[in-house]
């Protein structure tokens, strides 16, 4: 028997479907064959699996009382020996009723067993694919798309999870290279520093800002800023000669933290005092509300 023979066996094999002579054939060859082996405990495990993937439902209480009644109603064939020189007989029987048939006479009685076979060899060709081989292969085939769906699902997982790692992974990206960004701000020459401190309506905040008046760009840093109320927020000021410039508006975290990165109007490159006030969500063009943070350059 070729390899190929004995692979069309393993899912029989898996579902206890072959007979003695079938297994022990299968046996020698998994033996030697370690790519065999490790498919046939594949479709092992996977049916095993099938027993799980469905639930348990109970039979009608009626079932059995029915399958009994059936059973009487069957015909029972048998054979009778003839006496010496006589003719074998058929005797068909029903609910302990019977008719004679003798072996010479015409009949459509055939063995159901020999019968099952010759019509199955027809269909396939192939004396080895029996019924039961045919049910334990669409099991099989169910068995694997199971399996098919379970990994397919996985992968969906997996890769939900690389995209999601993946987008973390290019936000740290965008994050440091603004931190990078704010850190060479901070340390050009010629830069500003500016440190703000809270006012008596939110003495706990504090700020610092950095900008280079030659290029207008700034970033502010805020901490513990009380969270503004609905349709509010805090804008930052840029005071050059008494007159305050407006700049962005932001809100910051529950932990009362911002970042602001701004660019100051040519005319407020040379303020040398800052202010942060609330205001509406839009912003204003002069301010309206009260200072929370105020600093001067140090």
């Amino acid at each position: 028997m070729d390899h190929e023979a004995y692979k069309e066996m393993l899912a029989l094999d898996a579902l206890d479907a072959l007979d003695e002579a079938e297994w022990r054939a299968l046996s020698a060859h998994l033996a030697e064959c370690a790519e065999c082996r490790a498919e046939v405990e594949e479709m092992r495990a996977t049916v095993a699996a099938l027993a799980y993937s469905v639930t348990p439902v109970a039979p009608p209480e009626a079932l059995r009382a029915t399958i009994l009644e059936r059973i009487k109603r069957q015909k029972q064939i048998t054979r009778e020996k003839a006496p010496a020189g006589g003719r074998e007989e058929v005797v068909i029987t029903d609910n302990g009723g019977g008719a004679r048939l003798s072996a010479g006479e015409q009949s459509n009685i055939v063995p159901i067993q020999a019968a099952r076979r010759g019509r199955w060899k027809a269909f396939t060709g192939s004396s080895a694919l029996t019924f039961g081989a045919l049910a334990a292969s669409v099991i099989v085939v169910i068995a694997l798309g199971i399996t098919l769906i379970l990994y397919t699902q996985r992968n969906d997982e997996l890769r939900t999870r690389i995209a999601r790692l993946s987008n973390e992974l290019q936000q740290t990206r965008e994050d440091l290279a603004r931190v990078r960004g704010d850190e060479e701000l901070m340390a050009e020459p010629g830069a500003y520093n500016a440190t703000l401190k809270g006012t008596n309506v939110a003495p706990g905040a504090r700020a610092i800002l950095a900008y280079d008046p030659r290029t207008g760009q700034a970033v502010l840093y805020v901490h513990d800023l009380p969270p503004p109320p609905a349709g509010k927020a805090y804008q930052l000021w840029f005071i050059a000669n008494g007159k305050p410039l407006p700049g962005k508006v932001f809100t910051p975290d529950k932990a009362g933290r911002a970042r602001l990165r701004d660019q100051i109007p040519v005319e407020g490159r040379g303020a040398s005092l800052f202010a942060v006030t609330l205001e509406p969500q839009s912003g204003a063009s002069a301010p309206t509300g009260d200072k929370f943070l105020l600093g001067a350059i140090s």
